[in-house]
């Protein structure tokens, strides 16, 4: 059972070991640090979820899920309690309109072995203080410098002086600039050749013999959705999880192209949000379902030609 707080300290608390004691599965609060700012200044916005032991949580996309907030930046943190496990998400957010906004509520997915369920935060309203309040002090009837006497022209020389070089330095650019045509940029290399250039490139960076298996699976992602962006000619590299899966259901993949490639998405949104540690042999299939996906999907005409064969008679 899923519950919503946003109460003071003491008071989360309390309802945390009530919820936990009468067997609810899950709760979810949220804090922020002030709710009047000023534009550009950072607050932070905090959500925690108590969750049952070995419990896994799917943040939202931070770069969609704020509205008019931009997110500066996120993190995460785990720490173990007596009977549960406590989940921390830390975002340092901003806005840059100068009018009141809300942090909107935001679903965490939960993943507790074959149990699902989704916890929201509640809406946050936040207000936005101007730069100008119509009680500061207006600077009235103030005259500028008094000058006696004749003005001398020299400024004024000075000035058309100025005028004159900038006018001959910009007729001189333009004309150089037609002078010298930029050339077209080199056609890009076709959506197979760059999608295989681009995994021998993160397999020479060692990410796996480094222990760093959240960056393996981050970079093998993006080559992986720009690669369906090219081939199929959709804007996955902008699609959420749940997006690709909705693609999936009117692409022109075969079954078997399509259960790799929901596989692959939803077991690493765990690793990439979640900070999630796979055992080995999933680690290992994330490489090898991306490029089986990839070398599946190669048009006709990436594939190199076949050897001509033999007829009758030894003529080829």
């Amino acid at each position: 059972m899923t519950r919503l707080l946003s109460h003071t300290i003491p008071g989360i608390l309390f309802l945390l070991f009530v919820s936990f004691q009468t067997g609810r599965s899950a709760v979810i609060y949220s804090t922020v640090s002030q709710r009047e700012f000023s534009v550009g200044d950072r607050i932070l916005f905090t959500v925690t979820a108590v969750v049952p032991k070995g419990a896994t949580i799917v943040p939202p996309d931070p770069a969609n899920s704020f509205g008019p907030l931009a997110v500066k930046s996120w993190d995460n943190r785990k720490s173990a309690l007596a009977q549960a496990d406590s989940v921390s998400f830390d975002y340092v957010l901003t806005t840059y309109k100068a009018e009141n906004c809300t942090i909107p509520p935001l679903p965490y997915f939960l993943e507790n072995g074959v149990a699902h369920d989704t916890l929201r935060t509640e809406s946050v309203p936040l207000t936005v203080i101007p730069l100008c309040r119509s009680d500061s002090a207006d600077i009235m009837d103030l005259k500028p410098q008094q000058v006696t006497g004749k003005r001398p022209l020299l400024w004024l020389w000075l000035l058309l002086g100025v005028w004159a070089a900038a006018a001959a330095a910009l007729a001189a650019w333009h004309f150089i600039r037609k002078l010298k045509k930029p050339l077209p940029p080199p056609p890009p290399k076709p959506p197979y050749e760059e999608a295989m250039e681009a995994l021998s490139a993160l397999d020479a960076k060692q990410y796996l013999q480094k222990d760093m298996v959240r960056e393996y699976v981050f970079e093998l992602s993006e080559i992986l959705k720009r690669y369906t962006e090219r081939r199929f000619g959709v804007n996955a590299a902008e699609f959420t999880t749940e997006e690709m899966l909705a693609w999936l259901g009117i692409s022109p993949l075969d079954k078997e192209q399509k259960n790799s490639l929901e596989w692959f998405f939803r077991a690493a949104d765990p690793v990439k949000f979640a900070k999630f540690m796979p055992d080995r042999d999933t680690i290992g299939r994330f490489g090898a379902e991306a490029r089986g996906i990839i070398e599946a999907t190669k048009p006709q005409s990436d594939a190199p030609a076949a050897a001509p064969q033999k007829q009758p008679g030894g003529q080829a």
